[in-house]
């Protein structure tokens, strides 16, 4: 039984355990006792404000993405900083080609 789970968490449902108490029909971790929870995974997504692809760590699919790059600049500064870069490769086309 492979349920995507770590195999920590991998549990065979609605074993009898010993002394004939049985288990609950959830299965547990045999460390922590939580119930077994679904593992991230990575998933391929484009973020929705700079349109590049990205690959975050989540249990599901995530239905819109906005990558922490653009989370924590704000849309101006990306917009300024963009403008700079171009600026700055303009004049350093201009300055070879002389």
């Amino acid at each position: 039984m492979h349920s995507g789970a770590s195999p920590h968490h991998r549990i065979e449902a609605g074993k009898s355990a010993t002394g004939g108490i049985a288990r609950p029909a959830e299965p547990t971790c045999p460390t922590c006792g939580c119930p077994v929870h679904p593992q991230p995974r990575t998933w391929e997504v484009v973020c929705a404000s700079c349109g590049e692809k990205r690959w975050p760590l989540s249990v599901r699919e995530p239905a819109s993405y906005v990558c922490g790059r653009c989370r924590v600049i704000s849309p101006e500064k990306r917009t300024a900083a963009r403008a700079a870069g171009q600026k700055s490769a303009e004049s350093r086309r201009k300055g070879a080609a002389r």
